[in-house]
């Protein structure tokens, strides 16, 4: 029933352990899918909306107001501030003066910190209800949520999270429009990411696509782009939904450093240009273990260039701060550091134990 739309022109199917996640891609979807919930037969909605797009999108908040007829409509500010317990408490209140109930569903519309927070408190809520995304970022799109949301507990990045996922994705990609050409730098880190741990074909397409600083980014076919990463993403989390096998992990390439220099930032260094400065750190050390060749660092390398993402932490830390992150952060155990390394374009392996001395080699090079 939902592709006899021709505002739909991709669609993913993800199969969970516990659901299945439908993923919709395609310019002008959002009111689409607005009228699909207006018969889905809900008990109720609350909306989470990220109060920059509320003030840009106020004819989409008016059709919500109007078809759907929310108990609540909670703005966000996307700050990982608000990504916290405290602010979660506060939602929590919101949605029980609310009446909302198990037949309930929260549609959340922004960009990571907004879906993380929704799908946090929907994956909990009540042993958990339904949620509805619209992904409104580059970043939220190419990377959205599919079986894991998680918040922060002070400077520790998504420490506290849930396998959880959307019932429903709409990637409206005219939302990217309205963005600065920064959030789409950002944003094309997480699609960098996913073609070189698993495709070739894709990093390939990349290369030709993106021009030097992105100087014709709107004339792309975000449509494609935003399908091939989720395909990626929904491939690695199918064969692994509960991060076992170290298939997921491979999500996890330049993630592990960029969750410590966007804590040792104080959240101040972005989430897209730490991915960035993770994955050229993450590089340098793969080449350095032996497994990746010059030339596939090269490729990687020029990628990140293309999207103008940094070459160095322009926060003063010194490498010992950063290695006491790895050792706490999600994949590491026993204060040892892993790391998920390339060992080619399109393949990923989690490495344990790395050398800390040789990490450290690594990061002095990269640190201010």
């Amino acid at each position: 029933m939902f592709l006899k739309n021709s505002k739909i022109s991709r669609h993913l199917k993800v199969l969970l352990p516990d659901r299945r996640q439908d993923i919709f891609i395609g310019e002008d979807s959002a009111s689409w899918i607005i009228e699909k919930l207006a018969s889905s037969g809900y008990s109720g909605f609350v909306v989470f909306c990220d109060h920059n797009i509320a003030n840009l999108y106020k004819n989409l908040l008016s059709e919500i107001k109007d078809k759907l007829e929310p108990a609540d409509i909670i703005l966000v500010k996307p700050t990982e501030a608000n990504k916290s317990i405290e602010f979660l408490n506060l939602c929590l209140e919101r949605c029980v003066k609310a009446n909302l109930n198990r037949n309930g569903c929260l549609i959340a519309i922004g960009g990571g910190v907004v879906g993380d927070l929704a799908g946090f408190l929907a994956s909990v809520y009540m042993r958990g209800i339904d949620m509805v995304f619209m992904p409104t970022t580059l970043m939220a799109q190419g990377d959205t949520i599919i079986n894991k949301v998680a918040i922060s507990y002070k400077l520790l990045k998504n420490v506290i999270g849930s396998f959880y996922s959307p019932v429903i994705t709409v990637c409206d990609t005219n939302f990217l429009k309205s963005l600065p050409k920064k959030e789409i730098s950002l944003g094309f880190s997480e699609i960098i990411k996913h073609a070189l741990v698993y495709s070739q074909t894709f990093t390939k397409s990349l290369s030709g696509i993106l021009s030097s600083s992105m100087s014709d980014w709107k004339t792309y076919d975000w449509d494609y782009l935003v399908y091939e990463s989720l395909k990626i993403k929904s491939r690695l989390v199918e064969k692994d939904p509960h991060d076992k096998l170290g298939t997921h992990k491979g999500l996890s390439y330049g993630h592990t450093l960029a969750n410590a220099l966007e804590g040792l930032s104080n959240f101040n260094f972005r989430h897209g240009d730490a991915v960035g400065l993770g994955m050229r750190i993450s590089g340098e050390i793969s080449k350095s273990l032996g497994f990746l060749k010059k030339e596939d660092l090269e490729l990687q390398n020029s990628l990140i260039n293309a999207v103008v993402l940094p070459l160095k932490f322009p926060h003063s830390v010194n490498p010992d701060q950063v290695i006491d992150y790895l050792k706490r952060d999600k994949i590491s155990i026993n204060e040892q550091i892993n790391l998920v390394v390339l060992e080619k374009i399109g393949k990923h392996r989690v490495v344990k134990n790395v050398d800390e001395k040789l990490v450290r080699e690594v990061l002095e090079t990269f640190l201010s």
